[in-house]
């Protein structure tokens, strides 16, 4: 069970774990620290699902950084 998730934009976090994610050119697992296989799997479904919602994120926290 994954508990509570905090996702930003790429990064997942949540129990101890965290996780990174590319979201371009497609989905795909950068990183992970703890999360099974199981949770991942998880994870992957609710970023697929909110997928231009976490890619609008992303675009604003780039854009955010490169203008500071």
């Amino acid at each position: 069970m994954l508990g509570v998730l905090v996702i930003f934009a790429n990064h997942v976090m949540g129990n101890g774990h965290e996780a990174k994610f590319w979201l371009e050119p497609k989905i795909e697992l950068a990183k992970n620290k703890g999360f099974s296989e199981t949770e991942l799997n998880e994870i992957y479904k609710i970023i697929k699902k909110n997928e231009k919602r976490f890619r609008e994120q992303y675009q604003q926290h780039i854009g955010k950084r490169i203008d500071d």
